[in-house]
């Protein structure tokens, strides 16, 4: 658990049979009677967010990918849970799109995915109620697609610097089908998304005041132009914004 005077965070990594869908359950919390403003840099899932004030729920929505940074401020006093879903999830959990909404998110009546019969506690607790909605959801293991499952293994296990012809060649499914599957269900093609992956594992590197790219960039130039483009800062100015704005410099464990 990261915790600050103003700032309490916490996760959980699902079990296995879910962890081609979801990466893990988060749960945060703004401890202050302020307002906090935070910056949330683009990670390669999308979310399932559900905030609650005083046992009550007041915020539930469904985000689509970030390809930007985005700004966001928590109430005080508020806990927030949430579910960092991987690409696939899109179609075989939830069953729709969410490229209607990229950069952006989409308010969800309480009962969706009977959210408002959860009992809201521990972390743990709380990622025990959502597993078992989640594999409701999951259809059979022979009606999942191979071709889908290898994209979701390759790209969130896969830490190289890789191109898009290569994640075709890797799970032999061609370019131009990923990318119509992707642009389909989350409003992205590879290339872009490869990007976004390329710029969250490059956090690492940030948090630790390394500003010299290892891997996946040209040079320090295009590394910082890559980082700025997705984030609107520099390397440096994310490093100095570590401890009390972006969130994901304090908490980023793994993609």
């Amino acid at each position: 658990m990261a915790s600050n005077q103003i700032h309490q965070y916490e996760e959980l990594y699902p079990s296995e049979d879910l962890e081609d869908f979801v990466s893990l359950y988060f749960k945060s919390k703004n401890l202050s009677d302020a307002p906090e403003k935070m910056t949330i840099c683009p990670d390669g899932y999308f979310k399932l967010i559900v905030q609650l004030k005083e046992d009550n729920i007041i915020a539930y929505f469904l985000t689509g990918l970030w390809v930007n940074e985005v700004e966001i401020t928590l109430p005080p006093q508020v806990t927030t849970y949430g579910i960092k879903f991987k690409i696939i999830a899109a179609e075989y959990i939830l069953k729709r799109e969410i490229q209607s909404i990229l950069n952006t998110v989409e308010q969800l009546g309480t009962d969706y995915l009977g959210i408002d019969s959860l009992k809201f506690g521990s972390l743990r607790n709380v990622a025990e109620q959502f597993e078992k909605i989640l594999k409701k959801r999951l259809p059979p293991k022979e009606q999942i697609l191979g071709n889908r499952l290898r994209l979701s293994q390759f790209l969130y296990s896969n830490y190289k610097d890789i191109q898009a012809n290569e994640v075709a060649d890797q799970i032999y499914w061609s370019h131009r089908q990923i990318n119509r599957y992707m642009n389909k269900y989350v409003g992205t093609t590879l290339k872009k998304y490869l990007n976004v992956q390329k710029c969250y594992r490059a956090y690492l590197q940030i948090r630790e005041g390394e500003f010299f790219p290892e891997k996946g960039f040209f040079d320090q130039a295009h590394f910082i132009r890559e980082v700025k483009k997705h984030t609107g800062h520099t390397p440096t100015s994310l490093y100095q914004g570590k401890n009390d704005q972006f969130i994901q410099l304090n908490n980023i464990g793994k993609l």
